[in-house]
């Protein structure tokens, strides 16, 4: 792949590289090209597979029927699925949950949660476009806690203890965690770790030395770089794990009643949903 982006950028003189296709989810490759700066940046779309297509067919047509391009609410969005925002909640077939209602402090009071060792779900706004889990069908921990990627693979995710987990961080504090040296909005990319990683977060450092991370900026994920910055003042370290709220074998929870299933059946702590605090 580094050979074909070489050949790209001779072949074109483009400084810019975008990769399709589903082996642009090879974070690894899109890594190498990247550290191998052969072009000033590289994009790999939220939804870069066979799935996402669907997208570009609906923009082929749109554009086709010579009405303006649509930009606005597509280009460098990922939140395009449905949302369940301010719906009923109805936790009578799950009885061993509660629920009560956050007010305007929910960042301060999830990034909190989360700094004293809280494993939780979070379900807000539209569903990933994509394979990845960017923030609102997430399971956010302290990658600080002891035993933290353990607990989540054997008691959360019921899978394999060798698989990493990966981190979401501010993109204004990256360049403090991570090399990579570019935005990394949609967990497409591994980027090496700086010593600073290494001495105060190895828990999502794979064994190759590198992390695939999210860079969230405010008009991103608002909500999601507001608990970070919050994380990150607790803690000193604004990096959270990220991964897909889902057990393993599960489709990533795209309703409310899949989410409360996940916590009822897993080894959740607790979930976010739409601005409701929902524990056992």
């Amino acid at each position: 792949m580094v050979h074909l982006a070489r050949r790209a950028r001779v072949l074109t003189g483009f400084r810019r590289l975008c990769v399709g296709g589903g082996v642009a989810t090879n974070c690894v490759s899109i890594g190498k090209i990247i550290e191998a700066g052969i072009f000033d940046e590289v994009f790999v779309p939220p939804a870069p597979g066979d799935a996402g297509t669907a997208i570009g067919a609906a923009l082929a047509v749109h554009v086709d029927a010579r009405t303006p391009r649509p930009v606005a609410g597509i280009a460098r969005h990922c939140y395009l699925g449905p949302s369940y925002e301010d719906q009923p909640l109805d936790l009578t077939p799950w009885p061993g949950l509660h629920q009560k209602t956050l007010g305007i402090e929910t960042a301060e009071f999830f990034a909190d949660q989360l700094a004293h060792g809280t494993i939780a779900g979070l379900f807000q706004g539209g569903v990933e476009a994509g394979p990845r889990a960017l923030g609102n069908r997430s399971i956010l921990a302290s990658p600080l806690e002891p035993g933290v990627v353990e607990r989540l693979n054997a008691t959360v995710k019921f899978r394999e203890p060798f698989r990493p987990f990966a981190p979401m961080v501010p993109a204004e504090r990256a360049a403090e965690f991570f090399t990579l040296g570019q935005p990394a909005p949609y967990m497409s990319m591994a980027s090496g770790v700086t010593d600073t990683t290494r001495e105060r977060v190895p828990a999502i450092v794979h064994a190759n030395g590198t992390s695939r991370l999210q860079t969230v900026t405010r008009s991103q994920n608002p909500f999601m770089h507001a608990v970070l910055t919050a994380f990150g003042r607790r803690t000193g370290v604004p990096v959270l794990i990220n991964t897909s709220l889902n057990v393993k074998g599960k489709p990533i929870c795209g309703t409310p009643e899949m989410a409360l299933d996940c916590l009822a059946n897993s080894g959740l702590d607790a979930l976010l949903l739409e601005g409701r605090w929902i524990t056992k």
